[in-house]
């Protein structure tokens, strides 16, 4: 035999040679990786302030809505009290037995 080289010693040196390409091509690609990391890094903080954003902007809405149903609300109620007292109080008794139906179903 001319080669006086063993088979492990072959798989030692390729696996040594594999291991210097990879880390070579890590140390090019991190500048790159880098970059990437950053947009994506930026796209995300976007997307969060454009997030708060919104819900900002559907509190706003909600609060408008809730007090023109306010003030609808109170309009009604002096224009026609005692209907509205009616509406209530037909509002809750229908409120109270739906929820006694439910817990009655619940205890079955």
């Amino acid at each position: 035999m001319s080669d006086s080289t063993l088979p492990h010693e072959k798989i030692q040196a390729l696996g040594a040679g594999i291991a210097g390409s990879v880390s070579e091509a890590l140390r090019d690609a991190r500048p790159e990786l880098n970059r990437v990391a950053d947009r994506v890094n930026d796209s995300l903080h976007d997307l969060t302030q454009r997030g708060k954003e919104t819900a900002q902007q559907a509190q706003n809405r909600l609060e408008r809505e809730a007090r023109h149903a306010k003030r609808i609300a109170e309009n009604y109620i002096h224009q026609a009290p005692l209907k509205s007292v009616l509406i209530a109080a037909g509002t809750g008794a229908a409120t109270a037995l739906a929820v006694s139906w439910l817990m009655h179903l619940r205890k079955h």
